[in-house]
Formats: structure tokens, C-alpha cells, sequence
């Protein structure tokens, strides 16, 4: 079992849960009311337990000489002249869909086709830059 804390103490000894969390490397529930729950989890942790969601879009090399991307596992698909502004293009999307699927959460969520979206929308969420976005889609130019 994880350790878990009520969110007034959490909020109490914030310092040392965040501590706990940091050096030890184990999570912690912040239990609120009878149903609330979050888990609190070093960025780092979570980034490498996101590994497992790929984010590998398939080239489709067009008759008219463009490129089109297809990510299937977000329904998004782009086509550009050439590989590096599909690319560019798939980055911008993602970022899209990302923000949109942030402000919006709860429709998101609660669409079948959507809900799932989230562990891959969080990959993208967790980066700085759109390098590191690049980075996600393992596509070498």
C-alpha cells in the first residue's frame, strides 16, 4: 500500500511529504473528504512509467510527392510537402489537441474514444519544449 494522508495534514507538513516523495521515491495518496484522491509522484517517475504509451506516427509516402503522418492513437493525421514540415505540423497538432484536451477535461474524459488519449496527452503535457515533443514521435530526418 501507498502512504497515504489526509489533505489537512498534508497541507500542514507539506515540506516533509514533499521530501518523503523526492527522496524516497515512493508517491503518497492526499486523501480529501471520502472520495477525494490524488497521488503525488516525482515528474521523472512518471515520465519513465509514460515509456510504455508510444507516440509513433506512421509515414505515408503520397503519389503527388507529400508526406502525410497518421498518429492513430490521438486520430490525428497531417500532410505537408516533405517529412520535416509534416513533422512540424504533427508537433502543432499535438500541441492543439493537448491544450483543448486541458481546458476540457471532463468532456474528454467522458467521451469512449477520447478517455483513453490522456496517458498520451500527459507524455506530451510533461514536456518544456517542441523538441522534446519531436522527441516523442522517434521519427529520424
Amino acid at each position: 500500500m501507498l502512504n497515504e494522508i489526509r489533505f489537512t495534514s498534508a497541507r500542514k507538513s507539506f515540506t516533509e511529504l514533499f521530501d518523503s516523495v523526492w527522496h524516497r521515491s515512493l508517491p503518497a495518496i492526499i486523501k480529501r473528504r471520502q472520495a477525494e484522491e490524488v497521488l503525488l509522484l516525482r515528474r521523472d517517475i512518471q515520465q519513465d512509467i509514460l515509456q510504455a504509451y508510444k507516440l509513433i506516427p506512421e509515414i505515408l509516402p503520397e503519389e503527388d510527392g507529400s508526406v502525410t503522418l497518421a498518429l492513430n492513437v490521438l486520430d490525428l493525421v497531417v500532410n505537408a510537402p516533405a517529412l520535416k514540415e509534416a513533422v512540424n505540423e504533427m508537433i502543432r497538432e499535438m500541441k492543439i489537441y493537448a491544450e483543448d484536451y486541458r481546458e476540457r477535461p471532463q468532456l474528454f474524459l467522458n467521451a469512449p474514444n477520447r478517455k483513453g488519449h490522456f496517458p498520451y496527452l500527459l507524455r506530451v503535457w510533461l514536456c518544456n519544449d517542441d523538441q522534446e515533443i519531436r522527441s516523442l514521435l522517434e521519427i529520424t530526418e
